[in-house]
């Protein structure tokens, strides 16, 4: 099980839900391509990740598959360098009902 801590909040942070940083496995799944990422941070809408390279196309629809979570259905949204942005395309409901399945407690993060 990965450690999970919450994010340093800014002035500038407009996002919907907490952050946790987070390092855990997973990969990015675009039909048969598949590209192993690092999840750097996580919400119940989306993602940061590391991944080796720019190997993922911006607004492209794909698979995150969490190692010991499960897939979530999700867009790239941005990128730069060697980390990407993911959003979620399932309700955050499904988001936590997965991370908790899988990490076996209650993350408060809705």
């Amino acid at each position: 099980m990965s450690a999970l801590q919450t994010a340093p909040e800014t002035d500038a942070d407009r996002r919907r839900h907490k952050r946790f940083n987070l390092l855990h496995s997973a990969s990015l799944r675009e039909g048969t391509r598949v590209v192993d990422c690092v999840i750097r941070d996580i919400s119940l809408s989306g993602a940061r990740v590391l991944v080796k390279r720019r190997s993922v196309v911006e607004q492209q629809e794909l698979v995150l598959d969490i190692e010991g979570v499960g897939l979530l259905h999700s867009r790239i949204v941005w990128q730069r360098e060697d980390q990407a942005g993911v959003q979620f395309l399932v309700t955050p409901a499904t988001v936590q009902s997965c991370m908790n399945a899988a990490w076996g407690r209650d993350l408060d993060i809705l």
